[in-house]
């Protein structure tokens, strides 16, 4: 007998996650030149403008991602003019990144472009059945966090 995997929660959930950020990562760099990867980047860097700016380090840690891997994604997007390293002021051999105005204005249509992708995306469903998937999913979420042994972030 054939295993289906169309109704197996994980399966699912990995699929429609890789499909979005597929679609996403397609209108981004048409619309905007960046890739998700850096638009995830500047979601994180945008989350915490008013608190302390983050390390590469840090940022690595909420990207989950190497800090290798950050430190060539900073470099390009510090090239390209999305951010900039300042030094620490209490320790100088820790880079705080910053966004640029240029990324702020690109956040704001990247939010432009996941909107429009999930109203496209969840166009069969009704308004009541949108509502309830996502806090369906929120409730799956809160699930696994506690798993992990850690605590669901605040609503923004």
């Amino acid at each position: 007998m054939k295993t289906s995997f169309d109704r197996r929660f994980g399966f699912l959930v990995t699929d429609v996650a890789r499909q979005y950020g597929q679609q996403f990562d397609r209108a981004a760099r048409e619309k905007l030149g960046l890739s998700q990867a850096q638009v995830r980047l500047l979601a994180v860097l945008a989350a915490h403008e008013d608190d302390q700016a983050l390390s590469q380090a840090e940022l690595a840690l909420r990207l989950g991602l190497t800090p290798m891997g950050v430190a060539s994604l900073c470099d390009r997007m510090a090239t390209a003019g999305w951010i900039e390293r300042r030094p620490r002021a209490d320790d100088r051999r820790i880079n705080e990144l910053h966004m640029l105005p240029s990324a702020r204005k690109a956040m704001d249509k990247a939010l432009a472009i996941g909107d429009e992708l999930t109203t496209a995306s969840l166009a069969g469903l009704s308004a009541a059945e949108r509502t309830q998937l996502l806090a369906l999913l929120g409730k799956a979420r809160e699930g696994l966090l506690k798993l992990a042994g850690g605590e669901a972030p605040e609503e923004e």
